[in-house]
C-alpha cells in the first residue's frame, strides 16, 4: 500500500491533500487501487499517445488523452489533467500543427511519468539516508574477475565538472554515470552555478575506480548501460562500502524498473529528459 502521508507530499497531488488526509482506512484501499491502475496503465497509453501523434490520428489522441485526464482526477492531479484537457479543446478546435501536438505530447508524458514514479516510491521509501554517513571501502571490486581495480586514472569521461564558482570546491561531489556523453555535458550544463562539483564516468568500470579513490556524496547513475548497467553498478558501489544515495536516471516509468531500482537501494528515480528543478530538488533532498 502507498504512504499516505508521502503522497500527500507530491506537489501534483495538492489539490487534493485535504481529502487525502480525511480519507478513511477503507477511501483509501480504494484510492490505492486507483493508483496501481494508473501506474500499470499509463506506460500503454503513453504509447498509443506517441503512435497517435505519428499518425496523426488526432482523434485517436483524444480518447486516450481523455482517458488519461480522467484518472488523473480522480487520484486528485487537477493540474496535469487540466492540461490534458486543454490540450483536448485545442485538438478540437483544429489546432493540428504536429510539431506542436508532439511538443505537448512529450512534456505530457514525462510529467505524468515522473509522477507515476513519484507515487510508486511512496510505496517504499520512509526516510532518505544521510549521504556520507559511514566511510567507503578503501577497494572496490572490478565487474568480471573478483580481482581489485588498479589505482589508475578513470578511462572514461574523465573531466571533473566542477559547478562550483571558478572551480572551487564545494566538498560535495556527485559522480554521474552514463555511456551516452552528450547526456553527461547536458547534466554538466544543468548543474552549472550549483554548489556541487560533479564528476563524469561513462562506463560502470570506469565508475568503479574513481569511487576506489574518491569519496562521493551522491550517484545519478542511467540504468540502461552496456556491459555494467546501473543496477549492477550501484549493487557494486554499495557491497564494497559506498553508501553515498542512488538517484537513477531513466526514460521508463513502468513498475518492474521502480521496483528494481528500489531493490538495489535508490532513494529516487528522475525521467529522461531532465529539468533543472526537479534535478536539483532531488539532490538537495538527499545531499
Amino acid at each position: 500500500m502507498f504512504n499516505k502521508e508521502r503522497l500527500v507530499s507530491l506537489p501534483e497531488l495538492k489539490g487534493g491533500a485535504s481529502k487525502l488526509s480525511a480519507m478513511s482506512d477503507g477511501q483509501f484501499a480504494n484510492y490505492d487501487r486507483t493508483l496501481n491502475a494508473f501506474i500499470d496503465n499509463f506506460p500503454g497509453q503513453a504509447d498509443k499517445m506517441r503512435a497517435a501523434v505519428d499518425k496523426q490520428a488526432w482523434n485517436d489522441l483524444s480518447k486516450t488523452l481523455s482517458e488519461v485526464c480522467a484518472i488523473l482526477e480522480t487520484i486528485f492531479a487537477s493540474g496535469l489533467a487540466t492540461d490534458g484537457k486543454k490540450q483536448i479543446h485545442a485538438l478540437q478546435k483544429g489546432e493540428t500543427d504536429p510539431d506542436v501536438v508532439e511538443a505537448f505530447v512529450e512534456k505530457f508524458i514525462l510529467n505524468v511519468s515522473s509522477l507515476s514514479i513519484d507515487i510508486q516510491m511512496t510505496a517504499h521509501m520512509r526516510s532518505a539516508p544521510k549521504a556520507g554517513g559511514a566511510p567507503q571501502a578503501k577497494q572496490i571490486f572490478s565487474a568480471g574477475s573478483g580481482q581489485s581495480q588498479p589505482s589508475s586514472p578513470s578511462s572514461g569521461a574523465k573531466q571533473i565538472f566542477s559547478a562550483g564558482s571558478q572551480g572551487a570546491s564545494s566538498g560535495r561531489n556527485i559522480l554521474a554515470v552514463d555511456n551516452a556523453i552528450m547526456f553527461l555535458n547536458t547534466l554538466k550544463k544543468l548543474l552549472s552555478g550549483s554548489s556541487y562539483d560533479l564528476h563524469c564516468e561513462s562506463s560502470g568500470n570506469d565508475a568503479l575506480s574513481y569511487l576506489n579513490q574518491n569519496r562521493v556524496d551522491l550517484l545519478l547513475l542511467d540504468i540502461e548501460m552496456p556491459g555494467m548497467d546501473g543496477y549492477e553498478l550501484a549493487q557494486r558501489a554499495k557491497t564494497a562500502g559506498c553508501n553515498a544515495p542512488v538517484i537513477f536516471i531513466t526514460a521508463n516509468s513502468a513498475r518492474k524498473y521502480v521496483e528494481k531500482a528500489i531493490s538495489v537501494g535508490a532513494v529516487g528515480l528522475l525521467m529522461k529528459p531532465l529539468r533543472q528543478k526537479q534535478l536539483l530538488d532531488k539532490i538537495n533532498e538527499f545531499i
